[in-house]
This record gives C-alpha cells, structure tokens and sequence, in this order.
C-alpha cells in the first residue's frame, strides 16, 4: 500500500482518512489510496483468522456447557446411588431387628408356657382342660405369598397408576443434544400407562424381591422450539404380595425407576427410552423372571 501524502502538498496540513480516500483538512483537497495485490491478500487474510477466532470460541462455549451438565448429571446419578444404598441399609437392619423381636417373643410364649404347664400339672390339673379351657385352638398365621396374579393386583391398580405416576412426573426436565450440536432443554409435559406387567420368579433373588409389578408409561417431554417429543419410561414396585387377609395385595407403593442404558434417550442415562421395545426389555426381559400382563395396549 502506498501513501500519497501524510500531509496536503498543497498547503501541508494534516490529511483525515475518510473511507479509501484522505482529505485535508484545511484546503479540502483529496488523494487517493493506492492499494496492490499484497494488500488485498493480507486484509482477507485477516479476516479469515477472525472468524476462526470466532469458531473457536464457539466450539470452547459448547464444550464447557456440555462439560458442566455432564457433571450435574453424574452428581445426580451419585445422589441416587447413595440414597439407594442407605435405603438398603435401612431395610436391612429392619428386617434383622423384626427377626430378632419375633425370635424373642417366641421364645418368651415358649417359657411362659412351660412354666404355665409345670404348675398346672403340679397343683393336679387335667391336660385336657388346661388352664381351665375344654379345647387349645392354635390359628397359625399365614405365610406371604408372592405368587401375585392379575386379579390380586387389580383391585389395588389405579393406587399403583398414581404412584407410577407421580415418580416419572418427578423427573421433569432434561438436557439433550440435537443435531446441530446444541443442547436443547426438554420439559416432561404428561405421563400416561400404556401396560402393565407382573415379573415373578426373578432369579438369584430373595422371596420379598423376587417379583416386581412393572408399569410402562408413555412419556411427553416439551421443547418450546422443537415442541413434543414421545417417549417411554418404566416404574417399578418390587415385592408385592398376596394380602393374607383376603383381598388384594399388600406393597409400600413406592416406585422406583431402573439405571437407564445408553439406549435412553436424554443425558446420562437418567430419562426415557425413543423406543418401547428397548424400554421393554431393559425393565422386564433383563430380569429373567416370568412375565403376565395385567393390562395394557401392546
């Protein structure tokens, strides 16, 4: 690039630059502003390396929110991790402290009885009348049964659907990544039962986990700019048994959802399957029990 004058050669004050061309300021004459090839090239080139400046700034942005949500979510999944090992723990110790509570009441009947015995065959007593009562009737108490069917869980069902539910309402918002590589944030707008199903006989499993009620919603999460999007999802009520009573089952009514694959759809495994059929088989074919719908559309 060349540069006619710094200064007026007319009246030597000082030049303004005004687009491609300096004026001066004092006699308003012009001069133009020669450029060559050089010049042209290196200005483009300019250009070029800013809006690769701007590209990478934009792929780092990307990339620290991608990071960011990406922690959140492992947070999440090591809070319910935690939380399902202290509810464990918990049920654990209750069950040992009920073992040991009834283990000592029988004992305690037991000894009470022997003595009851042994002083009313010492003051001469009739075995057939102990106590003064012509007959003992003993009514033992029935065993849970967890051999659940259909028509046990009915009656208890739209119980089951509220709870159902109100769990997979909970999870109600999402990160995803749509194909320009943009997340996009998803509200859960409805939840609604599809099927139903009873899994029993669940291997390697204890008798109180040995079956699960598994109930399979339709999901509809919300994107303002993208709108709806349909999905699948499972809750699960793990333990069910015949109520010994008669009539219907007896369950917390606490549903739990499974640690979803890489197959759901969402962030980090924490939200819906795009596909029944793999919803189906991550919640009912993996556990390898036996299978008897309850009702459903499917």
């Amino acid at each position: 690039m060349k540069l006619t004058s710094l200064n007026c050669p007319n009246c030597g004050s000082p030049l303004r630059t005004e687009g491609n061309t300096q004026v001066c300021e004092s006699c308003g004459s012009t001069f133009a502003v020669d450029y060559d090839e050089s010049d042209v090239e290196f200005e483009k080139i300019q250009t070029e390396a800013e809006r690769e400046q701007l590209r990478l700034a934009h792929e780092k942005e990307l990339l620290e929110k991608q990071y960011e949500l990406q922690e959140r979510a492992n947070l999440e999944a090591e809070k319910r991790a935690r939380k399902r090992q202290r509810e464990q723990a918990v049920t654990r110790t209750v069950k040992s402290l009920i073992s040991w509570i009834v283990t000592l009441g029988v004992m305690a009947l037991i000894v009470f009885g022997v003595f009851k015995l042994r002083d009313y065959i010492r003051n001469g007593g009739d075995l057939g009348s102990l106590g003064g009562i012509d007959k003992i009737v003993a009514t033992p108490t029935p065993a849970p049964n967890y051999d659940v069917t259909p028509e046990d869980v009915e009656p208890q069902m739209e119980d089951f659907i509220a709870s159902g539910k109100k769990v997979q309402m909970g999870i109600d918002q999402c990160a995803y990544w749509d194909t320009q590589s943009a997340v996009d944030f998803y509200k859960k707008k409805d939840a609604e039962l599809v099927d139903a199903y009873i899994v029993t006989n669940i291997p390697e499993k204890d008798p109180d986990e040995s079956n699960r009620l598994v109930l399979i919603f339709k999901v509809i999460w919300n994107n303002e700019d993208e709108g709806d999007k349909e999905c699948f999802d499972a809750v699960y009520f793990e333990g069910i048994r015949v109520n010994p009573n008669g009539g219907g089952v007896i369950s917390d009514f606490n549903g739990r959802t499974i640690d979803r694959s890489d197959a759901a759809w969402g962030w980090s495994m924490a939200y819906s399957f795009e596909e029944y059929d793999q919803c189906y088989r991550e919640n009912i074919t993996a556990l390898g029990g036996m299978v008897t719908q309850v009702k459903g559309e499917q």
